[in-house]
Order: C-alpha cells, then structure tokens, then sequence
C-alpha cells in the first residue's frame, strides 16, 4: 500500500513540475500586443504564493501575463473591472518589493493584500474569512486598513486586528501566546508590509484572508521550507526528500494541497463579489 501511495504522489509531483515549468515557458513569450494600449487597473491584488492566488486567477477573462523582476502580474477582467495579480512570494521583503512595483508599474485604483493566514482566535475557523480593520507587527507598530466592514453586519467574516510576523508560526502554543500578547484574531507574513507601502504612495488598500489553519493545528516541518522562495525543481527535491526523511509527511502534504485549493477557490469568490461591487 505505501510503495502505491508513495508511487502516485511521486507521478503527480512529477507532473505537476512538468506543469509548472510549461507554465513557465508560456509565460516567458506572454506579453501584450503591441498595438494594445495598456489597461487602466481598478485593483490590484498581492499574494504571496501561487497557491492562493490560483482560484482568482482562474476566474479572470481575458487574462494576459507580463513577466518582471518582482513577479509575475497577470491582468484580467473580473466583470467590468480590471484586476492586475502579482505573486510576490512569501514574506514581507517580497511582499514590499512586489506591492511597489504593481503601483508604480500598473497603477491601481486600490490594492488588495489577499491570500492565507493562521488563526489565533479558537473562534476563528478553518475555512472563515477574516477583514482586518487594523494590522500590527510584533514591535507594536499599527496601520489603520482604509475598508473595513461592520463586525456587526457580517456573517461568517471575521473583522478584528491582523497580526504580521517574520516567520511561518507552526505550533499551537506559539500562535496561544502571540494571541495573548497582542490581541490578534490571525497572523500572516505580508500584509503589514504590502500596507506600508500603500500608505506611503497613497493607494487605498484592504486586506481579505482565508483561514488555513486553527489555533491548535500544528503544521509539518516540510511546510517551513517549502514557502520559500526557490525554483520548482528545488522544491521537488525538498518533497522528495521529506518523503525519504519522514513518511508520514505524505499525507500531511497531501492534505495541505486539498485545503489549499479549496481555501484558494472559497477566497477567489469572495473576492470577485467585492470586486464587482466596487464603484
């Protein structure tokens, strides 16, 4: 039974990475005609990692993809609006980098810091969104988020302050004490930094997470190092060698991929019904 599962998580491994880097070759010759003049973006929407920003992506139309040193941006249409998604990859350096490039280079009439995030709330679920109306880091500095909702007037959306931290925070009694030092009802990497930018060249921003994973889960080492910014085929070498190291860790892979991509999808909705309900 193990040499089965371990065989077909290798084959779709594999065909995936053949996926990704064909992907990548089609979207190395992506670039807008010519003749085209460039389209006016009503939003511009920060993830870090493609995993997040897939279930978006594949609901846009007309989607073109330009290629840059601080990501890849695909432009698309999400009804009558613009939509411009850059993958910045993980953490607030990259988020910073990424954020200023999609205003200077697409200027956006808002931005959009969009993707996973870890609850620290035990009321904060699995699968729940979460709006902050306020995004702290861990020296106590705190930036007011331009949209926010009524916690009164939602249903199944968590309104309170995000906090952003260095590191992806895997134990349960790490994410107990950031709760109980700072008063947070999820934490993240990036979006403090994507709203420093923001506030520094005055775009309106909001922030729209999806919950991952519960105050008490505790994520597999193998996650910590997958995150990372490095190519596809460095990450296939950290799955293999997480399989070859620690068995078990194929099925918590396993698992984290099909949460992932029906976080991503749940997200990807939301965000279109805000989307095309702005003025």
């Amino acid at each position: 039974m193990w040499r089965s599962i371990l065989r077909q998580w290798a084959q779709q491994t594999a065909a995936e990475a053949f996926q990704a880097r064909v992907e990548e070759m089609a979207h190395e010759t992506a670039q807008p005609a010519a003749d085209s003049p460039p389209r006016p973006i009503d939003v511009g929407i920060v993830f870090a990692l493609a995993s997040e920003s897939g279930g978006l992506e594949d609901r846009l139309e007309e989607k073109i993809w330009i290629r840059g040193e601080a990501g890849q941006v695909v432009i698309g249409r999400a009804g009558q609006k613009n939509v411009a998604i850059i993958v910045t990859g993980p953490g607030a350096k990259s988020a910073h980098v990424g954020t200023e490039a999609l205003i200077l280079g697409h200027h956006p009439r808002w931005i959009v810091a969009a993707g996973f995030a870890g609850s620290l709330n035990e009321h904060v679920r699995p699968m729940e969104l979460i709006i902050p109306n306020r995004i702290t880091d861990l020296t106590g500095r705190a930036l007011q988020v331009g949209l926010t909702l009524d916690a009164d007037q939602t249903k199944g959306i968590h309104v309170g302050p995000l906090l952003s931290v260095p590191e992806l925070v895997r134990h349960p009694l790490e994410r107990r004490k950031l709760a109980e030092e700072h008063h947070a009802v999820a934490v993240d990497l990036e979006s403090f930094a994507v709203a420093e930018v923001c506030r520094r060249y005055q775009v309106p921003m909001w922030v729209v997470k999806i919950v991952t994973d519960g105050v008490d889960d505790q994520l597999p080492p193998e996650v910590s190092y997958l995150m990372k910014p490095r190519k596809w085929t460095e990450k296939l070498g950290a799955v293999a060698g997480a399989l070859w190291n620690r068995p078990g860790s194929i099925r918590d892979l396993w698992q984290l991929n099909e949460l992932a991509l029906r976080a991503s999808d749940r997200l990807a909705e939301f965000l279109l019904s805000m989307i095309r309900s702005l003025p």
